[in-house]
């Protein structure tokens, strides 16, 4: 037969071994060196993951269990335990010489007691079984020698996830902008089923995304292998916003256990004006004497709008201002006609004027025109040509 020593009151490991940071009435520390004393082990040694199972699915080993925990004062679900034991996968380790296990389970006088704080100080590593199994938000590992029925949980943590966005304050309309997210587990327990969503902004379209993204309607997912305690990952969207306004973005994340967690990004898309300035007289040639109208046509081709439109045109020597009409008033000085200014001209607007001369003299006229905008850092020039006969 093969025997246990304990430095206090026990001559054998029994059952069950629980790992929890717990002080009880059972605080100075036991030493065990054998295992499997039939007069203070929980229940009978194990050879197979079958067997395991079996001691795990004893209704009266359970109500044995429940003691053991209640006296260690573990706060998990029982539940989850045997839940895990059933039909979760059964792993082969080994216990080694010096592991402190801060409880563990044992009988007395067939009664299920709890020691606290035992060491193995056996000669060699105990072959033992083990599996892995969560209970409200955290994660555990339990350990079952071989030699015996003996069981121990290892608190293993519970994570915590946290994320931040970073995002460009401003991008400007059909550029893509660059949505980034570091997701980390501020926890002390590894998350094992991570997953990342952001949803496809209104209004926007995707261009890139990281590797492993997955496009699901408005959303894409990546799903990651784990995220260890203290470690980060960063995970990046691109995405293009062809009108101005706001591109906002929600990143949302969640895991096997850490409870869920949101981050906000916004970037403002900012447009693009582009000015388009077209004259043309609309008779050529003109006969000295007569009379010729310009056409002065202004068009913001771009994705914002453009203000303080000013336009002056310049007249030939050869030319006599008339009249003039169209978006704004008209001034005139000498040969020189200031049209304007405009306050605002929004994106795929266009205004005009209508610029009437008179013919002085023959010439190859000369018809010169410029614009300046607040948008603009030096003036548009546009020039028409005038046969004048």
């Amino acid at each position: 037969m093969i025997t246990c020593r304990s430095d206090r009151v026990f001559h054998a490991l029994a059952i069950v071994f629980l790992f929890f940071p717990i002080v009880s009435a059972w605080t100075q520390q036991h030493r065990a060196t054998h295992l499997g004393n039939p007069s203070t082990r929980f229940a009978d040694p194990i050879q197979t993951p079958e067997g395991l199972r079996e001691r795990f699915s004893d209704p009266g080993l359970q109500r044995d269990m429940a003691s053991i925990l209640d006296q260690a004062a573990w706060t998990g679900n029982l539940d989850d335990l045997l839940d895990a034991a059933r039909e979760g996968e059964i792993i082969e380790i080994v216990i080694q010489p010096g592991t402190i296990m801060p409880f563990m389970s044992s009988r007395k006088s067939g009664r299920p007691i709890t020691l606290m704080e035992v060491l193995w100080a056996g000669s060699s590593p105990a072959p033992a079984y083990a599996f892995y199994f969560s209970s409200k938000g955290r994660r555990y590992r339990c350990v079952t020698p071989k030699a015996c029925s003996n069981f121990f949980v290892e608190d293993l943590g519970a994570p915590s996830l946290a994320l931040s966005c970073d995002a460009p304050d401003q991008v400007l309309a059909g550029r893509p902008a660059l949505l980034c997210l570091a997701l980390r587990n501020q926890g002390d327990g590894v998350e094992l089923n991570p997953a990342v969503q952001i949803s496809i902004p209104a209004a926007a379209r995707l261009a890139r995304i990281a590797k492993g993204g997955r496009v699901q309607a408005d959303k894409v997912t990546w799903k990651l292998d784990g995220l260890a305690p203290g470690s980060e990952v960063k995970i990046c969207a691109e995405f293009v916003r062809d009108e101005p306004g706001s591109l906002q973005a929600l990143w949302t994340a969640a895991g096997s256990l850490a409870a869920p967690v949101s981050a906000a990004c916004e970037t403002r898309v900012a447009g693009i004006p582009a000015i388009l300035l077209e004259v043309v007289d609309l008779s050529d040639p003109v006969e000295v004497g007569n009379e010729v109208t310009y056409l002065i046509k202004v068009r913001n081709q771009g994705s914002a709008p453009d203000s303080n439109i000013r336009i002056v045109a310049t007249l030939a020597d050869s030319q006599e201002f008339i009249s003039a009409t169209g978006a704004t008033r008209a001034e005139c000085e000498g040969r020189r006609v200031a049209l304007g200014p405009l306050p605002t001209l929004a994106p795929q607007a266009e205004a005009s004027w209508n610029v009437v001369v008179k013919a002085l003299a023959s010439d190859d006229a000369r018809f010169r025109t410029e614009l300046l905008s607040n948008q603009l850092d030096r003036p548009v020039v546009e020039t028409e040509s005038t046969r004048q006969y």
